[in-house]
């Protein structure tokens, strides 16, 4: 019987769990550093699909001991806790040109449920994308990094009660 292609969920369930350990690896390594493997792997889940990130963390859990050793246990969580916090909105990325990327969840004027990668440079909004490959049309998604700084302009919003929601 052949095999039925993976629906979306389940696809992007699939590469984010096997890409937190190679992302892990690379790290550990020194070949990259958190925060760039942390943008990389939160572009593999749909904007604000928290969800899924949940159903990854559940199997990482569930590691027999003898795969605990590597790559390091710790930080496969560490990578996908912030992978879960960048899709909640907490986390934004920024690039070298001013970029500034974060996951938003919305609703507009007709009620309409929105989830988006925000794309803003030099503090000025240029787009809102539905997907990975919309965003990389218009920013470099290598050059991405977690961005530090504190936080976003709508996170603090946010946490203040003057949402977008």
């Amino acid at each position: 019987m052949p095999s039925r292609p993976l629906s979306p969920d389940r696809h992007a369930i699939t590469q984010l769990h096997t890409r937190i350990d190679v992302e892990a690896i690379a790290v550990t390594k020194g070949e990259t550093d958190r925060g760039a493997a942390v943008a990389r792997l939160a572009t593999l889940v749909p904007p604000t699909r928290v969800d899924l990130v949940d159903e990854v963390m559940a199997r990482i859990g569930t590691r027999k001991v003898d795969r605990k050793d590597w790559p390091p246990y710790a930080l496969v969580c560490e990578l996908a806790t912030k992978v879960k916090a960048t899709h909640r909105g907490e986390v934004s990325y920024g690039g070298q040109n001013g970029e500034a990327v974060e996951v938003v969840a919305y609703t507009d004027k007709m009620q309409q449920h929105r989830q988006v990668y925000r794309l803003k440079q030099h503090g000025v909004w240029v787009g809102d994308y539905k997907t990975v490959d919309e965003l990389g049309k218009h920013v470099d998604l290598s050059t991405l990094v977690e961005d530090t700084a504190g936080g976003s302009d709508e996170t603090a919003q946010r946490e203040n009660g003057n949402g977008l929601e």
